[in-house]
């Protein structure tokens, strides 16, 4: 029978620590931050749709003590691409609003097209590099869900708004 100290030393090589303060949930409420991340991944949605999600992952500036370096996924952004129609255009609805609420607050320029007497915007996907490092403001709030070990948490963000030479996290949204 082997003793607790000899099962230990097994384990010396394979050093695993807890820390509690890693596990802190970011408290709701709006922070400076830098993105630092971004994914995407297809999607196709249980009625058929296809779209692409991004999801951000932004990291809370050393500026908020209690929180500095911190990192929050965002909730995410869709992208649907929507169907064709008789001239061929993939068209969408209040499907894409925030994806284009996203790319505008980035003040990405949108081409314009004209197509039955009505103005659209050709919504381009997000390349990684233009948003990457962009000092940000986010609002945390908490998701909760039913996992196999019972109710989560997690904190996640949403975009505010682009900060410009500000560092407070403050300001107009």
């Amino acid at each position: 029978m082997s003793t607790v100290d000899s099962v230990l030393d097994d384990f010396d090589d394979e050093e695993v620590y807890y820390d509690p303060q890693m596990s802190e949930l970011v408290d709701e409420g709006s922070y400076p931050a830098t993105i630092i991340d971004l994914t995407s991944k297809k999607i196709t949605t249980k009625r058929g749709n296809k779209a692409m999600l991004y999801l951000p992952v932004y990291q809370i500036d050393d500026t908020v003590t209690r929180y500095a370096g911190k990192s929050v996924r965002d909730s995410g952004i869709w992208r649907f691409v929507g169907t064709k129609d008789e001239s061929g255009v993939r068209i969408t609805g209040g499907s894409n609003a925030s994806y284009k609420q996203f790319l505008d607050k980035f003040s990405i320029p949108l081409k314009e097209l004209e197509v039955d007497d009505r103005t659209v915007y050709k919504l381009p996907s997000i390349p990684k590099e233009l948003i990457l490092d962009k000092s940000v403001v986010i609002s945390v709030s908490h998701e909760e869900w039913e996992g196999v070990n019972g109710r989560n948490i997690t904190p996640v963000a949403t975009l505010v708004r682009v900060r410009n030479g500000s560092d407070d996290g403050q300001g107009r949204s």
